[in-house]
């Protein structure tokens, strides 16, 4: 499994950037994050869908434009959905560890297709943020429901609106999930840990023999 650093990844990071007053977040208000590239596979309709059942909601994207047409059509759907005015389109972010220092919620709700190592989950994990996630293979393997975050079924804006809602409201329970997420990535996802394992693994593939004699 990937790793991340849970050094500079953390609650306390530095909040250093100002994402929400340049982006004319209210003070206050809850804001959920994603980090992902603005594709389909990622399903930033979905949490758009989602968070237009979530009065208050700020949403804050952070992610390239890589497809042009499909990012204009998300704010076009933010539009039409009546909250544009609180989805906020970042571009990409290069102190991912400020940014999320910013926000409240992340969210990630890839497609039914899957994910492989969702390290942007990780990475807010590990800074300690309340995490919600579609229950699908990658993110499955990372979050535990109700322990170090929420996941919620694939394709299911009325699900995934029940998720954020939840968190929204409590405070507790961001907290609550934010600490378990940390707990989590500390327990199996550190960098140290990643790095141990290929050196492991090059060990077995480069000195089998010594490998099977014990040594």
């Amino acid at each position: 499994p990937r790793g991340v650093d849970a050094v500079r990844f953390h609650p306390d990071a530095p909040a250093t950037d100002g994402f929400r007053s340049r982006h004319g977040v209210p003070p206050g208000a809850v804001t959920a994050a994603c980090v992902a590239h603005l594709l389909p596979l990622k399903g930033h309709a979905l949490v758009l869908e989602a968070a237009a059942r979530v009065p208050g909601l700020h949403l804050l994207f952070a992610g390239d434009r890589l497809d042009p047409e499909h990012a204009d059509a998300l704010e076009r759907r933010a539009a039409e959905l009546g909250i544009r005015s609180r989805t906020h389109f970042i571009g990409g972010v290069r102190r991912v560890w400020s940014f999320l220092a910013e926000v409240d919620v992340f969210v990630l709700a890839t497609r039914a297709s899957g994910e492989g190592s969702p390290v942007a989950l990780l990475e807010a994990m590990a800074s300690g943020r309340a995490c919600v996630a579609t229950d699908i293979p990658g993110a499955r393997d990372v979050v535990e429901h109700e322990r170090s975050g929420l996941l919620v079924p694939p394709e299911d804006p009325e699900a995934l609106a029940g998720a954020l809602r939840r968190l929204a409201e409590s405070s507790g329970l961001r907290r609550e999930l934010g600490e378990g997420a940390r707990r989590r990535v500390l327990d199996r996802y550190t960098i140290e840990r990643e790095v141990a394992a290929h050196e492991a693994l090059y060990g077995e593939i480069l000195f089998p023999r010594r490998r099977a004699l014990g040594a």
